[in-house]
């Protein structure tokens, strides 16, 4: 895209849900054979992007922003730092982000504040990077950095693999998110599902099969119901044995009416999935009497990835 150089800038990003997470025994590079499916949902960060000849620096606010680091080990300044450093620039920036999504919940917040970077300094400092040369940076920060880019859905293969974007027609899949008070460590998730797979029977051929049943599912041009059945996370059970706080909250969306209740990512927050925005609004009701979540809200997808907004 061409643009003209900008002093300041203003952009949005959505969090993300995995409708499905497929997870295999870990490889030698020291990563899990995972497969999963994106969603990008209607919760939205913002990351507001001004020159600074003592930066960069950032500041955070909004949800959590006392969970986010608000030093250059954020993921938003990392973001910056690789994309200069290709083009040979100093970095002299400032960050203001404003937090919606919130931390340590399986939504994707730091990668998407990292994809807003990537997208925001490439128009400030009139790169002309393609998305895709975006992308590949952004699978230097993190797995789940890329999808933001473009958001809507697609398939993530693992570690630095391309994604497969999703061709999505007019369906909208309406969410309710319930977020239990502590979040999971991912390492300490993937520790715990090492465990347990060593003790399972699972064979390679069967990983095979589950994997290619994701690949296979036409995400985005069925009818969210009859897809119901088609949502599962492989990290649920690890996750639920360290913080039981899971376990009761898929229960709970189970007793409140949810055709399906899912964990995001590596945990902690819990996907439900309604029929339509009537009766998402009906089941964040009934959740919010269950004290084990510290925030529910409605949520639909797919939608657009980073969006620039002023």
């Amino acid at each position: 895209m061409s643009v003209t150089p900008q002093s300041e800038i203003t952009l949005q990003v959505p969090a993300k849900i995995n409708p499905q997470i497929r997870v295999g025994p870990l490889q030698q590079d020291g990563y899990h054979d995972i497969t999963l499916a994106y969603q990008a949902i209607s919760i939205y960060d913002t990351l507001k992007i001004r020159h600074n000849p003592n930066g960069p620096t950032i500041q955070v606010n909004g949800m959590d922003s006392d969970r986010v680091p608000s030093t250059e080990q954020n993921l938003v300044v990392k973001a910056a730092k690789i994309l200069a450093a290709g083009a040979k620039i100093e970095p002299l920036l400032h960050f203001k982000l404003f937090k919606c999504i919130p931390s340590e919940a399986g939504l994707g917040g730091g990668s998407a504040d990292a994809a807003a970077a990537l997208v925001g300094c490439n128009i400030l400092w009139n790169l002309k990077r393609s998305d895709e040369d975006l992308m590949q940076l952004g699978a230097h920060l993190g797995e789940d950095v890329p999808f933001f880019i473009k958001g809507m859905m697609a398939i993530g293969l693992g570690h630095k693999q391309p994604l497969i974007q999703l061709q999505t027609s007019n369906y909208t899949w309406n969410w309710v998110l319930g977020v239990p008070h502590r979040g999971l460590s991912t390492k300490a998730v993937f520790n715990k599902y090492d465990e347990i797979l060593a003790q399972s029977n699972i064979s390679d051929e069967k990983h095979r099969m589950r994997r290619k049943d994701c690949i296979d599912t036409y995400w985005g041009t069925t009818d969210p119901e009859g897809l119901a059945l088609k949502l599962v996370n492989d990290l649920e059970l690890p996750s639920a044995q360290l913080l039981p706080d899971i376990g009761i909250a898929l229960q709970a969306g189970k007793r409140a009416g949810a055709l399906r209740s899912l964990m995001c990512g590596s945990g902690s927050t819990c996907a439900f999935l309604a029929r339509d925005e009537m009766h998402a609004n009906a089941l964040m009701s009934e959740l919010k009497k269950c004290d084990v979540f510290r925030e529910v809200q409605v949520a639909t997808g797919p939608v657009e990835g980073v969006k620039v907004i002023h």
